[in-house]
C-alpha cells in the first residue's frame, strides 16, 4: 500500500496534475469540502496525462477516483495545520531556494560564454610566458613595482628582444622559467579567464600585451596551434620505481619493463594477461590495466602527448615510457573526436558556471538588469558622503547616517544600514582568510545593493515566472501529501503493538502452503553437472578467484608497503560482494620465528574486522613454513596467502558459464507449487534424485517437505504492515470524506474524460 500511495504521489506530482484549486469560479467539475476544481483546469490536467499514456480508456474511473483521494488528503493536511510547522516551512524554503537558481542567473550571457567556450575548445594553444608576481593582497606600492617590471619587460620585447631568454632571465614563475617561460598546450577553462581571452586572440608567433590576474602580470606569446585531438581512453602496465630510487632498483625496473615488452611482442598472451602478471598499479591490474577515464592531450605532459596520440590503431600499444610513477607501457582501448556543442554543453554549462571570472560576468549582466526591473534607485549625493565619510570616527547619531541612500521598488535603505552592511562583511572576510583585504567602499556598496536586489527579485518569482508559481505549487501539494501519509498510515503501520493486534485478529491471512526445500542443480552435459555438484556439496563454496600474495617485511608482522595498498583493495572486495567468504593462510620463512605465521594471519584479520568485515567471513590456516613460495629470495615466503569462497552458488554459477553461457544453472531454498515446472514434475518426497529432462541433466536434493502451516508473526511481518496500511487508509479516507462532502458535476466530468 505503501508503495501504491507513492505511485499517486510521483504519478500526479510529476506531470504536473496538482490543478489549481479556485474558490471563486463557479464553473467547477469537483467539490471537495470548500475547495472548487474548475472545468477547464481539470480538463487541461486531464488532457495532458492523457497524451503521456499514463491515462488508459480501461482506467478512466480509477484515475478519477485515485484523484479525488489525492486531493481530499491535501485538504486533510491543511486542516491539520502542517503548511505552518517550522520542519514543512524549512523544507519548503530550502526547495524554493535550490528552485530559484535557474531564474536567478542571466541565461543569454551563459549561453554566450558556453559557445565561447566550445569554439575555443576546436584548438588547442602551445603557450608561453613571463610573469612579475603579486603577494597575496599587494599594497598600491607592491602592485606598482610588479607593473613597472612587467612593463620594462615588454618594451624590451617591443624592441626585439629574444621571448624565451627573457622568459628564463626574468619570469617569477619557477617551472616554466626553466624552460625559457614554456607551458606546453593549453585549452579552455585550464588558465585564468583574462589569460584565456589573450591566448585565443593571439595568433601563431603573435605576444600579448601586459595581463593582470590575482597571480600577477604576464605576457604571454603564441608558439603553435593544432586542432583538439579529441580524447582518447588508455590501460598500462606499470613497474612502479621513484625518480629518486637507487641504481640499482632502477635497473631492476627497466629490466622488467623490458621482459614485459618481450612477452606483449611475442603475442602469445594478451595485453591484459601479462598486465595482471607484471603491472604494481593495484587498482587497475584487476581490470587488465583499464584506466576508467578520458583523456584530452592537454591534461598529459607534452612527451605523453606525442606518444600516446601518435598511436594509430585501437590495441597498439607504445614502447616502455620513463614517468614519474615508473616504467608504463600504454595501449589504446577507444579513441574519440571533439563531441558536438550539443554534446558538451551541459558540461560547458557547469565548468562556466564554476568559473570565478566568467560567472562574475554573468552575474553583472543579470544584477544589470533586475536593479532595472526592480526599480533600484541611488541617491548619488548621499552616496558621495557615504564612501567620503566611512573611514571617519563617528558616534553613532550623525545626522547624515539617516541619509536615504538607494531604494529599492519603494522600498528605502540608510547610509547607517550600508555602514553596518561593511562592517559585517569585514568581520567575515578577517575571519576566513585572518586578515583583512584591500576592497573599496565602491565596491561594498554594489555588493550591498545587489544583496538585496536579489532579495526582491526572489520575492516576486512567481509573479514574473508562472512555470516557476507551479513548480513551487505542486512541491507545497507533493509535500503535503507525502507527510499527512506518513503520520495517518506509515506511522502508524509500524508500530509493533498496533502490528500484533492486527494479526492475532487475521492469522487465518497469512498462511504459507506446503513448500518444499530443495537444492536444484541443471547441467547441459553430465560432466559439467558432476564438476559442479563436486564443488557444491557444502557452503562456503570454493571459487576460482586469485588474489596476490599479501608480503609482510622479513622477520616482522608489518605489512610490506606494497601490500598495504592490496590489504585495502581485499576489503573493498569483501565489501562490495556480502557472500564472499576469505581463507587468510599464514606463512613464514624457516629461518623466521615460527610465531610470525600467526601473527601475520591476525594482522590481515584485524585489519578486516575494524572495517566491519564480520569473524564469520575469515577462516584462519596456519601454514607455517610448510609451503614455501621460493626457496631462493626469503622474503617472498613472508606472507599472508588468500583463497576465496562463497556462501552464494550464484558465484559459482558464473564460474561455470562465464566459459559457455547457461552451461549451469542452480537454485536452492523452498519452493512452492507453480514456482518451478521441473520440481513440479518429480514427487515430492525427501532424497536426492538424478534425472534427465529435454536434453538438460538434473540433480535435485529435497531435504524437507513442510507442510501447510500459519506463519509466525517474524515471517508474515512485511505482509501485516501492508495489510495493515491497507486498512488504515480505508478507515481514514472514508472519515475524511464524511468531512469533506464530495460534489461531482457527473455530466462535465463525462464530456471531459470521453
Amino acid at each position: 500500500m505503501r508503495l501504491k500511495i507513492r505511485f499517486l504521489f510521483l504519478l500526479f506530482l510529476g506531470v504536473g496534475l496538482l490543478s489549481n484549486i479556485s474558490t471563486a469560479q463557479s464553473d467547477f467539475v469537483l467539490q471537495i469540502g470548500n475547495k472548487k476544481i474548475s472545468s477547464s483546469l481539470f480538463e487541461k490536467d486531464y488532457r495532458r496525462l492523457l497524451e503521456s499514456d499514463s491515462i488508459k480508456s480501461g482506467n478512466k474511473q480509477k484515475f478519477l477516483s485515485d484523484y479525488i483521494d489525492y486531493q481530499i488528503k491535501i485538504l486533510a493536511a491543511e486542516e491539520a495545520k502542517i503548511p505552518s510547522s517550522l520542519g514543512f516551512q524549512d523544507e519548503y524554503q530550502s526547495f524554493r531556494k535550490e528552485l530559484a537558481s535557474p531564474y536567478l542567473i542571466d541565461n543569454d550571457q551563459l549561453e554566450i560564454l558556453v559557445r565561447e567556450s566550445y569554439q575555443r575548445s576546436k584548438f588547442e594553444k602551445q603557450i608561453s610566458q613571463i610573469l612579475v608576481k603579486l603577494p597575496i593582497n599587494p599594497s598600491t606600492a607592491d602592485t606598482l613595482l610588479a607593473f613597472r617590471k612587467i612593463e620594462n619587460i615588454r618594451k624590451k620585447l617591443v624592441a626585439g628582444e629574444d621571448f624565451q631568454a627573457l622568459a628564463t632571465k626574468d619570469s617569477e614563475d619557477e617551472m616554466s622559467a626553466q624552460r625559457g617561460g614554456l607551458l606546453g598546450y593549453v585549452s579552455i577553462l585550464q588558465t585564468k579567464y583574462p589569460l584565456e581571452n589573450a591566448i585565443y586572440s593571439l595568433e601563431k608567433g603573435q605576444v600579448s600585451g601586459i595581463i593582470r590576474t590575482e597571480t600577477g602580470y604576464h605576457i604571454i606569446k603564441v608558439l603553435d596551434i593544432r586542432p583538439n585531438q579529441g580524447k582518447i581512453r588508455l590501460a598500462h602496465i606499470l613497474i612502479s620505481v621513484p625518480v629518486t630510487a637507487p641504481t640499482n632498483l632502477q635497473v631492476e625496473a627497466k629490466n622488467k619493463i623490458d621482459q614485459v615488452q618481450k612477452y606483449l611482442a611475442k603475442g602469445e598472451d594478451t595485453f591484459e594477461t601479462i598486465c595482471r602478471n607484471f603491472s604494481e598499479d593495484p587498482y587497475s591490474k584487476g581490470r587488465g590495466g583499464e584506466l576508467r577515464r578520458w583523456y584530452s592531450s592537454s591534461e598529459l605532459s607534452e612527451e605523453l602527448q606525442d606518444k600516446l596520440f601518435g598511436i594509430q590503431r585501437l590495441g597498439d600499444f607504445t614502447e616502455p615510457i620513463r614517468t614519474n610513477l615508473g616504467w608504463q607501457i600504454f595501449k589504446l582501448l577507444d579513441k574519440k573526436p571533439l563531441l558536438s556543442y550539443e554534446e558538451m554543453a551541459e558540461y560547458l554549462k557547469q565548468k562556466v558556471l564554476t568559473d570565478a571570472d566568467r560567472s562574475a560576468i554573468i552575474k553583472s549582466s543579470f544584477m544589470k538588469r533586475v536593479r532595472q526591473e526592480n526599480k533600484v534607485v541611488l541617491n548619488e549625493a548621499n552616496k558621495k558622503i557615504a564612501l567620503e565619510r566611512f573611514a571617519q570616527d563617528r558616534v553613532g547619531d550623525e545626522v547624515y547616517l539617516n541619509l536615504p541612500l538607494f531604494s529599492i521598488d519603494q522600498k528605502s535603505f540608510t547610509v547607517k544600514d550600508f555602514y553596518a552592511f561593511i562592517v559585517d562583511q569585514q568581520r567575515k572576510k578577517i575571519k576566513a582568510l585572518g586578515y583583512l583585504p584591500t576592497i573599496s567602499e565602491e565596491f561594498w556598496l554594489n555588493e550591498f545593493i545587489d544583496l538585496y536586489t536579489l532579495q526582491a527579485e526572489e520575492q516576486h518569482l512567481e509573479v514574473k515566472y508562472p512555470a516557476f508559481k507551479d513548480q513551487m505549487k505542486e512541491f507545497y501539494e507533493g509535500s503535503l501529501f507525502s507527510k499527512i501519509t506518513e503520520r495517518e498510515i506509515f506511522e502508524p503501520s509500524l508500530d509493533s503493538v498496533r502490528q500484533q493486534k492486527y494479526f492475532t485478529s487475521n492469522e487465518l491471512k497469512f498462511t504459507l502452503p506446503t513448500r518444499l526445500e530443495a537444492k536444484l542443480v541443471s547441467a547441459d552435459n553430465p560432466k559439467t553437472l558432476s564438476d559442479a555438484l563436486e564443488l557444491l556439496k557444502s557452503a562456503p563454496y570454493p571459487m576460482n578467484k586469485r588474489f596476490p600474495d599479501l608480503l609482510f617485511q622479513f622477520g616482522q608482522s608489518q605489512l610490506a608497503d606494497a601490500s598495504t595498498k592490496l590489504l585495502q583493495e581485499l576489503f573493498i572486495l569483501m565489501a562490495k560482494n556480502r557472500d564472499y567468504v576469505i581463507e587468510i593462510s599464514g606463512h613464514h620463512d624457516a629461518s623466521e620465528l615460527d610465531s610470525l605465521a600467526q601473527g601475520r594471519i591476525n594482522r590481515v584479520a584485524t585489519y578486516l574486522n575494524k572495517k566491519g568485515i564480520a569473524n564469520t567471513r575469515i577462516i584462519e590456516k596456519l601454514e607455517g613454513n610448510l609451503k614455501s613460495a621460493s626457496k631462493t629470495d626469503k622474503t617472498k615466503n613472508s606472507r599472508v596467502s588468500i583463497k576465496f569462497y562463497s556462501q552464494s552458488m550464484e558465484d559459482v554459477v558464473k564460474r561455470f558459464n562465464a566459459i559457455k553461457p547457461l552451461s549451469l544453472i542452480a537454485e536452492e531454498g523452498f519452493f512452492k507449487r507453480g514456482e518451478n515446472a521441473i520440481l513440479d514434475s518429480i514427487p515430492w518426497e525427501v532424497g536426492k534424485k538424478n534425472f534427465e529432462k529435454a536434453g538438460r541433466y538434473y540433480f535435485a536434493d529435497v531435504k524437507n517437505i513442510e507442510k501447510e502451516r500459519l506463519k509466525s508473526f517474524s515471517e508474515a511481518r512485511s505482509s501485516i504492515i501492508r495489510n495493515l496500511q491497507a486498512d488504515l487508509e480505508q478507515k481514514w479516507l472514508l472519515n475524511l470524506k464524511q468531512s469533506f462532502p464530495i460534489i461531482r458535476q457527473e455530466d462535465e466530468l463525462t464530456k471531459i474524460m470521453q
